[in-house]
């Protein structure tokens, strides 16, 4: 009775050359599955394949060898691998060329099929909640409920009491876990500074540097490529990789836009000094925030610096922007009170 045997490799012709190698000219895949590994964000990918070979009885029985990590020698039976592997149509194929270039094709086809996003039928709860859900989204409102923009009187009973106040706007903090990219933009050396001090709160960051700015100790990042190479690093890691990003002079900054969108940050932190003129800082703020604008890119959050040092730190409420962090600490509110 034949023998099965599982083989692997990176290539069906490289598992061919193995069966000759370990079993002899008689031995012939039976079946053939492809193996994709998909990486980190497209990095490291690769594919092998595994398949498995039928040997004579006769022959099996002279080429029995020691176990070891390239073969394992495995009983295997048609109708158990019909669920998980992909089989070559009908009988054995011997190993050579068209027949590998067979088994090729169907593996191939075999993970594609996999693969292949399942269509909606238009019988199904499915595409019926779809529609139900865009009529809802178009429907005309009755014609007893207010539109929008129409004026409504307030109930006797609150006329003359005060309206609550709009709940404060929530602390941003860092965002952290494995791989992900949060970048801190600065004036001149700036960002450097307060990347440091959160990378210490947060129990140690993949702090780099990017832009205009460079310090020794720390990788740099460079366009795409560059962040995402920091991200798959951060993933074995464990870390958050952490950008201090300088944008150069004051009127340099809007310049930085579209190399700053080439990062593809999952979140942007602007740093400003309190003790800068407020229509200074300002002026370069809205410029970037701006020209950020236009390449879909959105400033998340406010690190401040200098507060204590200057009688006026509320000016930066004006930036429009939640604050996070001032000077070496979280903030306890997103704005600044001034100080008396």
């Amino acid at each position: 009775m034949p023998k099965q045997y599982k083989l692997k490799g990176t290539s069906l012709d490289d598992i061919r050359v193995k069966a000759e190698q370990q079993y002899g000219p008689g031995a012939r895949i039976v079946s053939a599955e492809k193996v994709t590994n998909p990486g980190i964000a497209g990095l490291f990918a690769a594919n092998r394949y595994e398949a498995t070979i039928e040997v004579p009885s006769q022959l099996a029985g002279n080429s029995c060898r020691s176990e070891g990590p390239e073969r394992r020698q495995l009983r295997v039976s048609w109708e158990a691998q019909a669920g998980g592997e992909v089989h070559a149509a009908g009988e054995a194929h011997a190993l050579q060329g068209p027949a590998i270039a067979a088994l090729l094709e169907q593996a191939d086809a075999a993970e594609m099929d996999m693969h292949r996003p399942e269509a909606v039928s238009t019988a199904s709860p499915d595409f019926a909640g779809i529609l139900e859900q865009l009529g809802n989204e178009f429907r005309v409102p009755a014609s007893g409920a207010p539109t929008q923009g129409a004026l409504t009187a307030l109930p006797h009973a609150v006329v003359g009491h005060a309206v609550p106040a709009t709940p404060p706007a929530a602390v941003p903090v860092p965002l952290a876990g494995s791989g992900n990219l949060v970048i801190l933009l600065g004036l001149g050396d700036d960002a450097l500074g307060t990347a440091l001090e959160l990378s210490i709160a947060g129990g140690g960051f993949d702090v780099r540097t990017a832009g205009a700015l460079t310090a020794f100790g720390h990788l740099h990042v460079t366009g795409r490529q560059g962040a995402t190479a920091a991200r798959a690093q951060a993933v074995v890691t464990g870390q958050t990789v952490l950008v201090a990003y300088g944008l150069g002079r004051q009127g340099e900054a809007v310049t930085r836009a579209a190399d700053i969108a080439t990062l593809a940050a999952d979140q942007l932190w602007l740093v400003v000094d309190a003790g800068r003129k407020a229509e200074d800082t300002a002026s370069w703020v809205r410029a970037l925030s701006a020209a950020l604008a236009a390449e879909r890119v959105r400033v998340d959050a406010l690190a401040v610096f200098g507060a204590s040092e200057t009688g006026s730190p509320e000016t930066v409420n004006g930036l429009g922007l939640p604050i996070g962090w001032v000077d070496g600490k979280p903030a306890r509110v997103a704005v600044l009170g001034k100080v008396d």
